[in-house]
C-alpha cells in the first residue's frame, strides 16, 4: 500500500519535483584506528551516503520534504589497510515528523555490532537485488529497507510488509556468505531475527502499535493531548500479547531503545491512574529501562 504522506504533512500536491526515499545523514569514526590513511575513511563515508540517498528504494514518488529522515554512525572498530578488511559497529536510526508540529518522533534505532566488510578507495557500491556480492552493500540495503519498512508502518496498517519482505530477500540472498549477522543459529539479536520476527503473526501486535501509536497518538498530540495519550497507552499494551510468547525479544528491545525517552516524556505529566497502568506494563516488557520508568511513575 503506497503511503500518503502528503496529506499527512499538509504539503502540497502540486509540488513536482521528486526525490529518493531517504534523508541519511551519515558519520564515520574511528575512535581507537591508528596507521590507516584518514582519507579512506572520509571516502567510505561520502559513498555510503551517496548510496543510501542516491538509490531508489521504492516505486513510489516523494517529495524532497517528504524523505525518510535518518542517520548511519558506523564506528569502525579494526582496520587492516593493507588487505581491506574492516570491522565494525553500525548504529541507525529513524524518525517521523508529527503532525502539525515541528517534532521528529523516534521510529527505529539499531545497533549492530556485527558489521565486518572490505573496502578500498574507487569501490562502487552497487545493489543488486537478485545477487550478494558486498557485505557492505546488503548490509546498507538491508537496514534502508527495515527504516523504509518502519516508516510506513507508522502511516498506514502494516504498510511497510512490502520493504520488510525485501529486507528478507536479503538476508536469504546472505545465507551463502560467511560474514556473520545474517544467519538464525548465531543468535537472537541479529538482521536475521530482526525482519524474521517482524513479519511473524506473534509481532502483529507491534505493527499495530507502530500505527496507532504515531498515526493515532501523535499526529493528534497538539490538539487533542488525552485522547491521544490514551491511544497511546492502549498501543503500548499490544507489547502483554508479544511478551507472553517471546519475552524480551530483540525488536521488542529496539523499539524501546527508540521510544522509552519518548514515552516517558509523554506520560510523566499524565494523571496517577493512567502513570501507574502503563507503569505495569512498561517494567513488566521492558525491563531495561525500569530506571527511567520508575522517575516517570512518580510525576512532575
Amino acid at each position: 500500500m503506497k503511503k500518503i504522506k502528503t496529506a499527512v504533512l499538509g504539503l502540497l500536491v502540486s509540488i513536482t519535483t521528486y526525490a529518493q526515499e531517504l534523508n541519511c545523514t551519515v558519520e564515520v569514526i574511528t575512535p581507537r584506528i591508528q596507521g590507516v590513511n584518514p582519507a579512506i575513511f572520509e571516502q567510505m563515508e561520502e559513498d555510503i551516503f551517496e548510496f543510501m540517498n542516491n538509490q531508489k528504494w521504492t516505486t513510489d514518488k516523494f517529495s524532497i520534504e517528504e524523505r525518510i529522515r535518518c542517520s548511519i554512525i558506523l564506528t569502525i572498530t579494526q582496520a587492516t589497510a593493507s588487505s581491506n578488511d574492516f570491522s565494525a559497529e553500525l548504529q541507525i536510526i529513524s524518525t517521523r515528523p508529527v503532525y502539525k508540529t515541528d517534532y521528529e518522533s523516534p521510529v527505529m534505532s539499531v545497533l549492530d555490532t556485527d558489521v565486518q566488510f572490505e573496502y578500498a578507495q574507487g569501490t562502487q557500491y552497487v545493489y543488486n537485488a537478485d545477487q550478494f556480492r558486498n557485505n557492505m552493500v546488503a548490509i546498507l540495503a538491508f537496514y534502508a529497507y527495515m527504516v523504509i519498512g518502519y516508516d510506513y508502518d507508522t502511516f498506514s496498517p502494516e504498510g511497510g510488509t512490502p520493504y520488510f519482505q525485501q529486507a528478507q530477500r536479503i538476508v536469504q540472498g546472505a545465507q551463502v556468505s560467511s560474514a556473520s549477522g545474517w544467519k538464525a543459529f548465531e543468535g537472537d539479536k541479529n538482521r536475521y531475527w530482526l525482519v524474521e520476527d517482524i513479519l511473524h503473526k506473534t509481532f502483529e501486535p507491534m505493527r499495530e502499535c507502530l500505527y496507532e501509536y504515531h498515526r493515532l497518538g501523535m499526529d493528534n498530540m497538539s490538539e487533542k493531548t488525552q485522547q491521544a495519550r490514551q491511544q497511546i497507552l492502549t498501543s503500548l499494551q499490544k507489547f502483554n500479547q508479544i511478551h507472553r510468547v517471546k519475552p524480551l525479544a530483540y525488536n521488542t528491545q529496539q523499539f524501546f531503545l527508540a521510544k522509552s525517552n519518548e514515552i516517558v516524556n509523554i506520560f510523566t505529566e499524565a494523571p496517577p491512574p493512567e502513570r501507574n497502568t502503563i507503569y505495569e506494563t512498561l517494567v513488566k516488557v521492558d525491563p531495561g529501562n525500569q530506571g527511567k520508568y520508575d522517575k516517570m511513575q512518580k510525576g512532575k
